[in-house]
């Protein structure tokens, strides 16, 4: 919740469609954190900026998984929410479904690869939230190769965030004391194969870290 109140509130301030697929208890924490921070969340559902759908209605309408279906359904609640006068799309979905039940990982990783190829250039954002200490370490490697950045939203006793960014063969991370006013952001870039650190350094905010990331991952 760390990470899913602050994104939601996010798309709401710049004018986006907020469409949820999570449990129904996930979804009405999200309700109670942005009344906390002041959003009439009555109103914005009223008006169709927030929408709610079961994992179930959303992944599963005919009973299975269908990635190419999801897509479809995806390109239209995007061109929908622009016709309605919303400024773009924003996403987010719950996938631990995947691992649970009927193992569905292999047409997952197919989906978010769909996923990366569709959006760029789009008025959309998403967030794919994975339980990652339930999924195989082969199988969250493709996974998280699929997506541009990954935030790992840390446990309840560690003092650290964590944001980190692919880009082709290279990855980087940003790091931050999360229990301190104002942290100093660590950040390190590295290509992948073969293995190399390509620069490292650490910043007094988030924008000067990621700026200097997107210096590194631009002369590579």
């Amino acid at each position: 919740m760390n990470v899913l109140t602050p994104y939601v509130a996010e798309g709401l301030r710049k004018g986006e469609k907020c469409f949820l697929v999570q449990k129904e208890r996930v979804f009405q924490r999200i309700l109670y954190d942005l009344q906390f921070i002041g959003v009439d969340t009555d109103a914005e559902i009223a008006r169709g900026a927030i929408e709610f759908q079961s994992i179930a209605k959303a992944y599963r309408p005919k009973g299975t998984f269908e990635p190419e279906e999801m897509m479809v359904m995806l390109g239209s609640a995007i061109a929908d929410a622009l016709r309605e006068g919303f400024t773009g799309f924003r996403s987010a979905g719950e996938l631990s479904w995947a691992i649970e039940g009927q193992n569905e990982c292999s047409k997952v990783i197919g989906y978010e690869e769909m996923v990366a190829a569709a959006y760029p250039g789009k008025p959309a954002t998403g967030m794919c939230q994975y339980p990652i200490e339930s999924f195989p370490a082969d199988i969250l490697a493709r996974i998280l190769e699929a997506h541009q950045q990954r935030i790992i939203e840390p446990d309840s006793f560690s003092s650290y965030s964590s944001i980190a960014i692919n880009q082709g063969k290279c990855s980087a991370e940003i790091v931050a004391d999360r229990f301190v006013s104002k942290p100093s952001y660590s950040y390190v870039v590295q290509r992948r194969s073969p293995n190399e650190v390509l620069g490292w350094g650490v910043t007094p905010d988030f924008e000067s870290a990621k700026s200097k990331v997107e210096e590194v991952l631009a002369s590579v």
